[in-house]
């Protein structure tokens, strides 16, 4: 299982050991690491990317429209493979696909249509735990790869254990975490 560290939007941050989720956003014409409004100080994702190891997955937070093109042709001239979108509104998320771009789509209490050519499910429990063995079992008979969002960037960390049961019961692909080295 990938464990992805959370809101890793600088190089200081990067950690070899884990896998990396990043905010995208557009900013004077680039594309920088930003989770709120970007501004100067807002990392490129270009230099960036030169700091990234061939063992670091990227879930590239997607957090701008009209950027397909520009990220497609980042990541490819970085030649980034190991990574997937995610939070792309739906016809963001066709134009990206379109584009080839490796895409996740979410699904959460709120959100309950799955969106067909995407490698990836971006699994979020906003309020409590709604999903379980048999969903997530299902889930990977489809042939989606499974990224669980740890119910801690939800403040929620009374839900960790219940999350790691499941994690131990069905083959889940990754897990969004602030705390990585729990899992």
């Amino acid at each position: 299982m990938i464990i992805i560290q959370h809101r890793v939007n600088t190089q200081k941050e990067i950690n070899p050991k884990y896998g990396l989720e990043v905010d995208i956003r557009d900013y004077n014409n680039k594309l920088v690491l930003s989770h709120d409004v970007p501004n100067e100080q807002s990392e490129d994702l270009e230099d960036f990317l030169t700091h990234i190891q061939e063992n670091n997955f990227l879930a590239l937070n997607i957090k701008s429209v009209e950027i397909e093109f520009q990220l497609k042709k980042i990541l490819s001239e970085a030649k980034i493979s190991n990574y997937f979108t995610f939070d792309w509104p739906i016809p963001s998320l066709q134009k990206a696909l379109s584009h080839d771009l490796n895409c996740a789509f979410r699904l959460s209490e709120y959100e309950k249509h799955i969106f067909p050519n995407c490698e990836w499910v971006w699994i979020d429990s906003f309020n409590e735990i709604w999903y379980d063995n048999d969903y997530l079992i299902s889930l990977k008979k489809t042939g989606i790869k499974l990224a669980l969002v740890s119910p801690e960037l939800h403040g929620r960390k009374s839900d960790i254990k219940k999350v790691k049961d499941l994690i131990n019961s069905v083959e889940v692909d990754a897990i969004c975490t602030d705390i990585p080295e729990y899992w």
